[in-house]
């Protein structure tokens, strides 16, 4: 686990769920800004240890500071992740997340099921940012291209969902871990972005996003909750008492 690095982590990231990201990294031991003017994030880029991009609730403002961030992570081999938001459903969106991954190929993409195979050109059914369930497929069918993608791309791919596909294009990892409650509440894939971006300050690419979706859903199947404002209360207190034992209730596998 992480538990104090204090290392700052620069959040470019919607307003619906900017209080939750911010207050999960602090959980985390990092330090979060979530600095978004076109002015100043080639600076607190610069200085931080990680970038985390977000394309939801897309505007003008933030579109152009993820490019000014993006290419400053790429000039200072900052580690950034980018989440691939509602490009299934918007068109606007998926244009502008193919042009910045062409220009700064980010060190990870994250998106569900939905939008990963909108990226890749494959048909979607995405009416939202949520995944379709007519995109929906045996998990091993989808390991097999999203390891040509993440291949293809030169970064790692993160598909969340019931099953999380993590894959670096070499190696393939199946994460099962998480519960419903994290569908009953909004941001949660917002939050786990983040926490990836937290430990891509401290892990190899890979072993960061492993870590950090496991973590993540390790905390959310322990909190205790009597519904979607319970648990959105409880999960952060889950987020600050992980320890490296939680390491023992990952639910992993691996495939070649």
């Amino acid at each position: 686990m992480l538990k104090q690095t204090n290392n700052l982590i620069h959040c470019i990231t919607n307003p619906i769920s900017i209080n939750d990201c911010a207050n999960l990294i602090l959980a985390l031991g990092a330090k979060p800004i979530m600095a978004c003017h076109p002015d100043e994030v080639d600076d607190i880029t610069c200085h931080s240890a990680a970038l985390a991009l977000n394309l939801g609730n897309f505007d003008d403002v933030r579109a152009q500071s993820m490019m000014i961030s993006a290419q400053c992570a790429k000039e200072n081999k900052t580690p950034f992740i980018l989440d691939l938001v509602g490009v299934a459903c918007s068109t606007l969106r998926l244009n502008y997340a193919k042009e910045l991954v062409s220009l700064y190929c980010p060190t990870v993409i994250k998106g569900n099921i939905s939008e990963c195979k909108a990226f890749y050109g494959m048909t979607s059914h995405a009416h939202g940012v949520d995944a379709d369930v007519l995109d929906e497929e045996n998990i091993y069918e989808s390991a097999k291209w999203l390891k040509d993608m993440a291949l293809h791309l030169g970064c790692v791919v993160v598909c969340s969902g019931k099953v999380d596909v993590i894959t670096d294009g070499k190696e393939v990892n199946l994460i099962s871990n998480g519960c419903d409650m994290l569908s009953r509440i909004t941001g949660t894939g917002c939050m786990l972005n983040v926490a990836i971006a937290t430990f891509l300050a401290s892990y190899s690419p890979l072993l960061a996003c492993i870590k950090a979706t496991c973590y993540y859903e390790v905390a959310a199947e322990k909190t205790e909750c009597n519904g979607p404002g319970t648990f959105h209360m409880h999960f952060m207190d889950e987020i600050y008492k992980l320890t490296s034992f939680d390491e023992s209730l990952f639910k992993i596998e691996v495939l070649e």
